[in-house]
C-alpha cells in the first residue's frame, strides 16, 4: 500500500472544509480492564468491586495533568461492566483515547497512565491494559509543493486555508515521510455525536477542491 516512491496520498475527511491536516497526531488507545471475585452486595459486602476500582483508576487519569503546549488530550470514551444492581462487579472495562501534537508528550501521559494501572493492582483485584490502537506521528513541510497546491486549491474556491493537526488516514504514509495531505469537503456540526451531520451545499466546492488537488497533484509532482 505504501509504495516507495508515491506522488501523494490525498485523504479525504467529510467535513472540515477549509482544513489542510499536514500533521498526524500521535495516537494511543488503550482497553483498561478491572477483574475481582464479585459476589452478593449483601452477603458479601467489603469484597472489592471491579466497577468502584475502576471508577477510582479513572477519576485518577482524567486527574492528571494535561500539557496544552505541546497541545494534548486523554478520554475515557466508554465504561462498561457489572451484571445487575445487586452484584458485585466482577469486570469492569474503559477505552481510553491518548493523543499529542508531540510524541514525546505522548509518551509521557503514556507512562503516567501506565503507572497508575500498575498501582492499581491489588491481590485481589486485577487490572490489565491492552493497547488496541496506535496512529504515529508525522508531518509535511508547509513550503511542500503538496501542501501548497491544497492551498491553491482551496482559494479558487473562495475559501481561506487554515492548516492544522489531526489524527487521520495521512498518519502512517506521513510518518515514513510520504507526501500526504488529509482535506475536509464540506462543513457540519455535532461531530462525533449522535446528532453528527453535514452541511450539503458546501459539497460543491468540497468536490471541486478535492478534483482541482487531485489533477494537479498529478501534474505538477511527477
Amino acid at each position: 500500500r505504501f509504495d516507495s516512491h508515491p506522488l501523494a496520498y490525498i485523504i479525504v475527511e467529510g467535513m472540515a472544509l477549509g482544513q489542510i491536516y499536514r500533521c498526524g497526531l500521535s495516537v494511543q488507545r488503550y482497553r483498561i480492564t478491572v477483574e475481582t471475585a464479585g459476589g452478593h452486595s449483601w452477603v458479601d459486602f467489603g469484597r472489592p468491586s471491579a466497577v468502584h476500582a475502576l471508577a477510582q483508576l479513572v477519576t485518577q487519569i482524567t486527574a492528571l495533568i494535561v500539557p496544552s503546549e505541546p497541545r494534548s488530550s486523554l478520554n475515557v470514551g466508554t465504561i462498561q461492566g457489572g451484571t445487575s444492581i445487586n452484584t458485585i462487579a466482577a469486570r469492569a472495562e474503559m477505552e481510553l483515547d491518548l493523543r499529542s501534537e508531540d510524541s514525546q508528550a505522548l509518551a509521557g501521559l503514556v507512562e503516567k497512565v501506565e503507572t497508575l494501572v500498575r498501582k492499581s493492582q491489588q491481590s485481589d483485584v486485577k487490572v490489565t491494559a491492552e493497547v488496541i490502537g496506535q496512529r504515529p506521528f508525522g508531518e509535511i513541510s508547509m513550503r511542500h509543493p503538496l501542501i501548497r497546491l491544497a492551498g491553491k486549491c482551496l482559494k479558487a474556491q473562495g475559501i481561506t486555508p487554515h492548516f492544522n493537526a489531526g489524527s487521520t488516514d495521512a498518519n502512517v504514509p506521513l510518518s515514513r515521510g510520504l507526501p500526504a495531505v488529509c482535506v475536509g469537503l464540506t462543513t457540519g456540526c455535532g461531530a462525533h455525536t449522535t446528532g453528527e451531520y453535514i452541511h450539503t451545499p458546501p459539497l460543491a466546492k468540497g468536490m471541486e477542491q478535492l478534483v482541482s488537488l487531485v489533477e494537479m497533484a498529478y501534474h505538477k509532482l511527477d
